[in-house]
């Protein structure tokens, strides 16, 4: 692992408030290759009603159908121009867009992703975007992961928005106007929301004196609106049956923790030691054929958290499985030991130096921590935290986290479970 005794061997994170709010965070890396920069907007589907549900996913959709100067096919030139990938994302709590290109490209790498913040939303453009998504709707609702896991979390988390589809429904997208997407990114795209994050090989004088200059005038942003996390999760045992599939999907969801929550490593060691690569699942489930897959992740929110997973198999083998599974959720205190924790941290922490090995793989890992916490920590920072993780971390997780309250959803050619 990196020697945090040695500072020179990483990169040092700048933060920068603009005047009118706006976040600059400046990682420069000299030895880097190439230059990553986003723009992490801390808004998403949790802030929707339930009448614009699925608003956050479709604005993202329309910023990339131009500016007021921008054609969609001009703007869209200009980041194929870049030559790196440039794509966007919207998650429960964030809405990301981000691209990737050379070093001497980064003037034309920030002005194109900073013309792409600031979209026309033309009537015709959200005419034909909604068709598309739409269209991405009904292909999700073939997939049977997906439709398993938006039923668990409706069930899970009953009428809270962290419950509903990020894509919204069929009905909630054909109901959005022009008018509600406006007032939508006008209200949650302002100044205070948005943090441009820039990695890799640029000078960051000159980043912060074109960000001076080209985003000072950026408008205000509206408070935010997030309904405190409120789960339902009933310990109950939900079948949808569906005679068209052949196998069973099922995923099961019980409480976690917070992102800012001071064990929040030692639940990833925890989630992976059950339901990771080589976790007991594995070896319980898979190794033996009774499933095809089988895990458990833990994922974060501002306020709560959830542990979260499943399996897939034959109809006749699903009972039998899902006792195998509750099994070894309720024996995980077996699973953890100082060898057994040890490993899992040395895994997780590796994940976290691949990551940061690439200017994108980097943007990522700082500009998603900074909206989850209001934190930048470096990757050695990262490192230390899963490499100073004890068995009694872990273990005081599962007192906290008890995985017996599970709800649980089934869906496949089976009537119960």
């Amino acid at each position: 692992m990196p020697d945090p005794t040695h500072p020179t061997t990483a990169p040092t994170t700048q933060r920068h408030t603009l005047p009118n709010g706006l976040t600059l965070l400046l990682e420069p890396d000299p030895h880097a290759q190439t230059t990553a920069a986003g723009y992490f907007v801390n808004t998403g589907s949790r802030e929707e009603t339930p009448t614009e549900m699925g608003a956050s996913h479709f604005i993202e959709h329309l910023l990339f159908k131009g500016s007021d100067t921008l054609s969609a096919a001009q703007l869209n030139e200009r980041l194929d121009d870049l030559g790196g990938n440039a794509n966007a994302f919207t998650s429960e709590e964030a809405t990301v867009y981000h691209a990737a290109t050379l070093p001497e490209h980064t003037p034309q790498l920030l002005s194109t992703l900073t013309e792409l913040m600031r979209p026309a939303l033309r009537d015709t453009d959200i005419h034909t975007e909604r068709g598309v998504i739409l269209e991405e709707i009904a292909m999700y609702a073939e997939q049977p992961t997906v439709r398993v896991t938006d039923e668990l979390r409706a069930d899970y988390w009953g009428t809270h928005p962290l419950g509903w589809p990020i894509l919204g429904t069929t009905d909630t997208v054909t109901a959005l106007t022009p008018d509600a997407l406006r007032r939508n990114h006008r209200q949650r795209y302002g100044a205070q929301r948005v943090t441009l994050t820039l990695t890799g090989q640029f000078d960051p004088a000159h980043a912060l004196d074109w960000a001076t200059t080209h985003l000072s005038d950026w408008p205000a942003a509206t408070p935010h609106t997030h309904t405190p996390a409120q789960p339902h999760h009933p310990r109950t045992t939900r079948t949808i049956h569906d005679p068209t599939l052949t196998r069973v999907q099922v995923t099961a969801a019980t409480p976690g923790l917070s992102a800012t929550h001071p064990l929040r490593e030692a639940a990833h060691i925890l989630a992976d030691l059950i339901g990771g690569e080589n976790g007991a699942l594995y070896w319980h489930l898979i190794d033996n054929g009774t499933c095809d897959s089988a895990d458990l992740g833990h994922l974060e929110y501002h306020d709560t958290g959830t542990f979260e997973g499943g399996f897939s198999c034959d109809p006749d083998r699903a009972a039998t499985a899902l006792t195998t599974y509750r099994t070894v959720l309720a024996d995980a205190d077996t699973l953890i030991t100082p060898v057994a924790v040890r490993r899992a941290a040395r895994k997780l922490a590796v994940s976290t130096l691949l990551r940061a090995e690439t200017p994108q793989g980097r943007l990522f890992t700082l500009g998603m921590e900074h909206l989850a916490t209001g934190h930048t920590l470096t990757t050695e920072e990262h490192v230390r935290r899963y490499e100073q993780v004890t068995a009694d971390d872990v273990r005081e997780v599962l007192r906290l986290c008890p995985l017996n309250e599970l709800t649980i959803v089934a869906l496949g050619p089976i009537t119960a479970l």
